[in-house]
């Protein structure tokens, strides 16, 4: 996982972002609107408003985005792309403990 302080150390106003920080949040967007949303037009904006409970389109999120930041703590994408590597974590710790204890 990318290091994903730029979220919010890029941004600290609203009036006030770092070009790195627009850029990746640019990325952010395509990656959740990418390949991840399955066709879907409308995804789970990470905004610190909606806070993942809202759905918004890719322009409107980009907005909510830029005025809001995104919301405390989410470093892990799990509802724009990163769900699949929490399932891999939880098989890799499980297999470690298999064979740990097999050993």
């Amino acid at each position: 996982m990318d290091d994903r302080e730029w979220m919010y150390t890029g941004r600290p106003s609203q009036s006030d972002f770092t070009t790195e920080w627009m850029m990746k949040a640019n990325d952010f967007l395509e990656l959740a609107f990418g390949e991840c949303a399955k066709g879907a037009i409308l995804v789970l904006c990470p905004c610190n408003i909606r806070a993942n409970i809202k759905i918004k389109n890719k322009v409107d999120m980009g907005k909510y985005l830029l005025k809001n930041g995104f919301m405390p703590n989410y470093t892990r994408w799990v509802y724009h792309g990163e769900a699949h590597h929490l399932r891999e974590e939880v098989v890799r710790l499980r297999m470690e403990h298999f064979d740990a204890s097999a050993g």
